[in-house]
């Protein structure tokens, strides 16, 4: 069977005041009454009353979904999908950052499928297509608009599972950076580098290719480029607008280059102790570096010159892990200003055995181009908390 590169069918609107025209993307996808998905966040702002007002100007009837909550539980999605069917909604129009996108993406699944939503993990084969999602993204991150991947939390086990979302993917994405501007700046730097990771993980990963690897190397480029420029001044528009645009290529790497362990890990980390996901990938990234290092070694060092190292061509895989590991960790505590681990607080307790466990059996471990074993994440997860 032929696996083709660069699959992409979702029509993307990306350009400056583009929310403005989701009333045309509606009559043009022939969508009747969307379902509007946001977190109290967004809720807060301007931007719901923009979307809401465009709408109610066009007639078009909509209902409001605003339960999501960061990391969203699986009873969030069902909840969601049994109110959008009582509601008699044709359409879900996420509104938000990835953990919005992740749910919305979610319900749609589930209005189009009987049962919960965790019976698809690892099952995703039985899931009925589903294509009526269209995602607004408030954050430049997660580039869930442009992915095939959910990750859903389960509350009972305090654990997060990524499901793959193949056939039901985002229909139409508007990439509008004036919905990024006055981000704070702690939120822009994690979802920022949730994109550096999603590039790196995407280039050497076993899925990466000669296709994808070009996209990553320049996402990588931009992030390190424009991210700075967008943390120091939230009213950047031209670097918010290639953070979106990075965001969204990024999210587009995970269907075929796909990531792992790092962001394995960060799953694992997020959850059990409520670090937002893109500070998670953020804090596993130099340990990842370092066990991968003998498998892919020219693509580290393309990286780490890209982060601005100087390598003398001498130097053993492991040496050029290490100084792209630093040059990373300065980008990241000195240039982003990603606030440390330590403040976090976790209790290194619930680093245990059956967290490296869990890990391990994520099905994104296997693309990791160094096998891993339980003594190697037990050792990683503690060099991200201990150093």
């Amino acid at each position: 069977m032929l696996r083709y590169r660069l699959v992409q069918k979702t029509k993307v609107l990306a350009e400056r005041g583009a929310v403005l025209k989701l009333p045309q993307i509606l009559m043009e996808a022939g969508f009747r009454k969307p379902f509007l998905v946001f977190d109290q966040g967004i809720a807060k702002t301007n931007i719901i009353k923009m979307i809401t007002g465009c709408l109610e100007k066009a007639q078009i009837n909509y209902s409001v979904y605003d339960k999501i909550t960061p990391d969203p539980n699986s009873d969030l999605v069902d909840n969601g999908a049994s109110y959008y069917k009582e509601e008699h909604c044709d359409c879900v129009v996420a509104i938000g950052g990835g953990s919005t996108m992740d749910a919305a993406k979610g319900i749609n699944v589930m209005c189009h499928n009987e049962g919960h939503i965790l019976d698809f993990v690892g099952r995703e084969k039985y899931m009925k297509p589903a294509s009526s999602l269209i995602c607004i993204p408030t954050t430049a991150g997660t580039g869930s608009e442009l992915s095939n991947w959910i990750v859903i939390t389960d509350l009972h086990k305090g654990e997060k599972h990524p499901i793959n979302v193949l056939n039901s993917m985002c229909e139409y994405a508007i990439l509008d950076p004036e919905l990024t501007v006055g981000l704070p700046p702690q939120i822009t730097a994690a979802t920022g580098l949730d994109v550096f990771s999603h590039a790196f993980e995407a280039y050497t990963s076993t899925r990466s290719n000669p296709a994808t690897d070009l996209i990553c190397e320049k996402i990588m480029e931009t992030v390190i480029e424009s991210l700075p420029l967008a943390v120091n001044d939230g009213t950047n528009l031209d670097a918010r607008e290639r953070m979106l645009v990075a965001a969204s290529y990024g999210g587009w790497m995970l269907v075929d280059g796909v990531v792992h362990i790092g962001h394995c890990i960060a799953h694992e980390i997020g959850a059990a102790f409520h670090i937002p996901h893109g500070a998670s990938c953020s804090y596993a990234f130099p340990a990842m570096v370092k066990h991968i290092a003998t498998a892919v070694p020219e693509k580290i060092r393309y990286t780490g010159k890209l982060l601005g190292v100087s390598f003398d061509g001498t130097e053993t895989p492991e040496e050029i892990a290490e100084k792209t590991s630093q040059a990373y960790i300065h980008f990241r505590d000195e240039i982003v200003y990603l606030k440390p681990i330590s403040e976090y607080n976790a209790d290194l307790k619930k680093v245990s055995l059956h967290m490296a466990q869990n890990i391990k059996k994520d099905p994104l471990t296997t693309l990791t181009p160094v096998p891993v074993t339980i003594e190697d994440i037990l050792f990683m997860l503690y060099t991200i908390f201990l150093g």
